[in-house]
């Protein structure tokens, strides 16, 4: 076993061990908690860095530098198909040179022996469950994004959540959230994945509802166990068709397996590899017979059935409903499950399994993600709650990655997965910082915080130009990257314009919904609610997502509703703000391209994301530029708008004329009140799902009270009555016979009593009697 397999073993094993110490001593450690959660998750930092920089820089620094230069001269020609071009039958090289791995596997459970002289390879294989690591290029950047991000929030969270009397509880809960993250990360093979796959979701649903005692907190927890656990299913279906057809669970052997070096399925002899597709691991030649085929239904379905979970995990459509009531936990919390941990593991397992995935499947996910991030771009731009806003705009984020996965673009989703993850916890945190200071979410009664928290506030507009696609900030470079994915998709497919069209509107709705936050909550002066009944509603607001608690707890809360919470705004302490400048630098710096940050050349992030993918992804180099020019009308037209609906009067060089959000959201009552409404999805469930469920529930309580306690009761009354029936007989016929013959033998022994007078004329006079009527007797017997 090589050094750096123990090496991401150790990573992995870390954060479960602190977990073990904070749970058993949790009574004595108490808040040492919080310093052994956050020194685990630091030293497994910095061993993913060690590994980032040997995997990069040392091992496979050859192969890295072959391939990068081709890319970035354009050298590879497209490919015929996104998908993979199953039925283009085009014969081009391998552009992809093989990735360095490091793995290890062992078997953990054996089941059955193998059966001696089979000829069929799986037939002569005992059933293993096994255990290992497998570390690539993406393994290694997934590792070192998410223990860097989770680190700065675990520091984030000691300052946060200070006060909270669950504070011990707290950080063991993140503890074993990483655990299961990285351990997703680091797994081999399909029985791993899913095992840390259900530990991710638990550890969500213990996290979201952490403040259970609210019971919107607990709804929200439940809404997210729920709805992850109606994709699983589909996940576990999935899984299962590719474990029982292939007949193995590594995903490295079955994507090698199902097709060539180009990236096309193995097309089964003499047949059409849109009906049949042969499974030929280790490099078998095509023209030998394959042990194992699939049908290419059977390929489909079980690429939907993974994509489900995935969809439950990472919010796409139409399972995103779950993600927005999250933010009933901490802030710390959305902050980790929206960048880093819970959402990116369903973007991540997309793209490891990117090359299972058949066309039509690819091409639904592509769908999938445009449509959700429409609805969710469309739903945060009428949010008032900054949070809420935050939640739908990483329902959006998500959709664009896997839009981008979707088109074949792997390496731009991956690439803005990670760049998503630090400008999206930096606006968490960041949203964190000014509740910690104004105790409100609502937008409306806030402004000028610019001036109060000038940290906060700059840090803020930071992640919110990422994220808005402007240039030399990292989410310029990522957008980019997905959108020259998609006009490179559309230049095939033209009737799927719509995957060009959809990420171009979304990004537009992006930029003006995160300009329209960040110009309500810092910028102008500070507004205040305009009576007690709007700061009550506000409040009330908060109640409903359960934050008003989160104030108790802390101590820090208004006794009363306060009418201006800027007022007695200040900045945030050390500890809470430092993460956010961290997080704020490599916002600007993570996607950067080898020009000094100039948009010209493969952004180096994107490189790194791109060694060693598979084949059959798409070449969009040639799209850069109308992308870059996409990108920057986009940025214009959305930051516009949203200038021009919210921004401060008196701005240098913009024009004096405010639009009036109001009298444009009368024009459009019909859309407003649609996307004030949340496309009534929630709605939707509820009188289609949820209702009949809790109506059914209802129906089967009275089925259950009427019913069965009835006889059950029944039962119970008659036994009781039967009891004490037989108690009466056993009292009066059994207990009543008894005692009278007791009586009866008492009273004849009563009355024979009286015979004994202790007299000798007595006995002899009973004994002469006695005599004389012996001897009458026996005359009388003799003579008759």
């Amino acid at each position: 076993m090589n050094w750096q397999v123990g090496l991401y073993v150790a990573a992995v094993l870390i954060p479960l061990a602190a977990f073990t110490i904070e749970i058993l001593f949790i009574g004595r450690l108490k808040r040492l908690n919080a310093y052994i959660a956050t020194g685990a998750i630091g030293l497994s930092c910095v061993l993913s860095a060690i590994g980032f920089l040997d995997y990069f820089l040392i091992e496979a620094k050859g192969v890295f530098a072959e391939h990068h230069a081709a890319t970035t001269t354009g050298e590879h020609e497209a490919s015929a198909d996104a998908g993979h071009a199953e039925a283009a039958g085009a014969e081009h090289e391998a552009t992809h040179p093989a990735p360095l791995v490091w793995k290890a596997n062992y078997d953990w459970v054996l089941l059955g022996a193998p059966t001696a002289g089979a000829l069929d390879r799986f037939a002569a294989m005992p059933l293993s469950f096994p255990l290992g690591v497998y570390i690539d290029s993406l393994s290694v950047i997934m590792f070192l994004m998410v223990t860097f991000i989770a680190t700065l929030i675990h520091l984030y969270s000691i300052g946060y959540m200070h006060d909270d009397p669950r504070f011990p509880r707290f950080f063991a809960f993140l503890s074993l959230f990483c655990f299961s993250m990285l351990g997703l990360i680091a797994s081999p093979n399909l029985f791993m994945i899913f095992i840390f796959w259900e530990l991710v979701g638990l550890c969500s649903y213990l996290l979201i509802g952490f403040w259970y005692e609210e019971k919107s907190n607990a709804d929200a927890a439940n809404k997210a166990f729920v709805a992850n656990r109606v994709g699983d299913v589909g996940m576990l279906i999935g899984l299962g068709l590719l474990w029982t057809t292939l007949g193995t669970f590594n995903f490295q052997e079955i994507s090698e397996g199902l097709r060539d070096s180009t990236g096309q399925l193995h097309t089964a002899n003499g047949a059409d590899a849109l009906n049949v597709v042969d499974f030929r691991p280790h490099g078998e030649p095509v023209g030998a017979a394959p042990h194992r085929q699939i049908p290419y239904w059977m390929l489909t379905i079980a690429g939907l059935g993974i994509f489900a979970g995935c969809a439950g995990k990472s919010a796409q459509f139409p399972l995103h409903v779950w993600l927005p009531d999250a933010m009933a936990g901490p802030t710390p919390v959305s902050a980790l499950i929206h960048a880093a941990t819970m959402v990116a593991a369903g973007v991540y397992l997309v793209a490891r399994f990117f090359p299972v995935f058949t066309s039509d499947v690819l091409l639904y996910i592509a769908y999938t993600g445009g449509v959700t991030l429409l609805i969710a771009a469309t739903i945060a731009m009428v949010q008032t709650d900054y949070k809420k806003v935050l939640a739908y705009s990483t329902i959006s984020q998500l959709g664009f990655m896997m839009l981008a996965i979707g088109v074949g673009g792997r390496a731009a989703g991956m690439f803005h997965l990670v760049t998503h993850a630090f400008f999206k916890a930096l606006l968490f945190l960041g949203a964190g910082s000014v509740y910690h200071s104004v105790h409100t979410y609502e937008m409306p009664g806030l402004g000028g915080l610019r001036k109060k928290m000038p940290i906060t506030a700059t840090t803020m507009l930071i992640g919110t130009l990422a994220i808005s696609g402007v240039p030399f900030f990292s989410g310029f470079y990522s957008k980019d990257a997905i959108l020259a994915a998609a006009i490179a998709r559309v230049s095939q497919s033209p009737q799927h314009f719509m995957l060009f069209v959809l990420p171009a509107l979304g990004a537009t709705i992006t930029a003006f919904y995160m300009f329209r936050m960040w110009f309500l909550v810092f910028a102008g002066e500070a507004r205040g609610f305009r009576g007690e009944a709007h700061a009550a509603i506000a409040h009330a607001h908060d109640e409903e997502q359960a934050l008003a608690h989160e104030e108790a707890e802390h101590g820090h809360g208004a006794a009363a509703h306060d009418l201006n919470p800027v007022a007695h705004a200040h900045e945030s302490e050390e500890i809470m703000t430092r993460p956010l400048v961290i997080l704020a630098f490599f916002s600007v710096f993570v996607g950067w391209t080898v020009w000094a940050g100039l948009p010209f050349g493969v952004p180096v992030l994107e490189s790194l994301i791109a060694y060693g993918e598979p084949a059959g992804v798409i070449n969009a180099h040639w799209a850069h530029w109308y992308a870059v020019g996409c990108s920057l009308a986009i940025g214009v037209i959305g930051i516009g708008l949203g200038a021009l609906y919210y921004a401060p009067v008196g701005l240098p060089y913009f024009p004096a004329t405010r639009l009036n959000p109001g009298r444009t959201a009368a024009q459009f009552r019909g859309l407003h009140t649609l996307f004030k409404n949340k496309w009534y999805f929630d709605d939707v469930y509820r009188a289609l799902l949820i209702n009949p469920c809790l109506a059914f529930a209802r129906l089967c309580g009275r089925f259950d009270k009427l019913l069965i306690d009835g006889l059950v009761n029944g039962a119970a009354w008659a036994t009781e009555r039967l009891s004490r029936l037989n108690g009466l007989f056993d009292k009066l016929g059994v207990d009543g016979a008894v005692n009278a013959l007791a009586d009866l033998v008492y009273v004849a022994g009563d009355r024979s009593r009286a015979i004994q007078t202790g007299k000798l004329r007595n006995y002899l006079m009973f004994l002469a009697v006695a005599l004389v009527g012996l001897f009458a007797g026996v005359f009388a017997w003799v003579g008759g």
